[in-house]
């Protein structure tokens, strides 16, 4: 399956709650666009807070505030629905709504193939 995953850096000025509020928000809207934008799955992690160490491994914290991954049955239906003229439209509101509660500029955005083994 095609995938893009998105590590998410909250606006400045969100606290916690309000960021999480507006994503589940976002999420709604999301699921109404599924259709438009051929949407196979759709997930969100939250980072653990609190005493628990971000990693066991000599690696660096996950600087981020969320993770969201969409997947696709392959490129060619995320390139078709890009291009249709709902799809567009889609994507202009969800970019429009991401940018009141998203960094874009600090946050990382990547597309690719997932090979599940189990």
């Amino acid at each position: 399956m095609f995938k893009v995953i998105m590590l998410v850096k909250k606006r400045d000025g969100l606290s916690d709650a309000e960021f999480r509020a507006r994503w589940q928000a976002h999420s709604e809207k999301v699921l109404g666009f599924q259709a438009a934008l051929r949407i196979r799955g759709y997930a969100k992690t939250l980072p653990l807070h609190g005493n628990a160490p971000a990693t066991q491994r000599d690696t660096l914290p996950f600087a981020y505030d969320a993770m969201g991954e969409l997947w696709y049955d392959n490129r060619a239906a995320f390139d078709a629905a890009r291009q249709s003229t709902a799809g567009q439209a889609a994507l202009a509101a969800l970019r429009t709504d991401e940018a009141t509660f998203v960094d874009l500029a600090q946050s990382v955005l990547w597309f690719g193939e997932e090979e599940r083994l189990i």
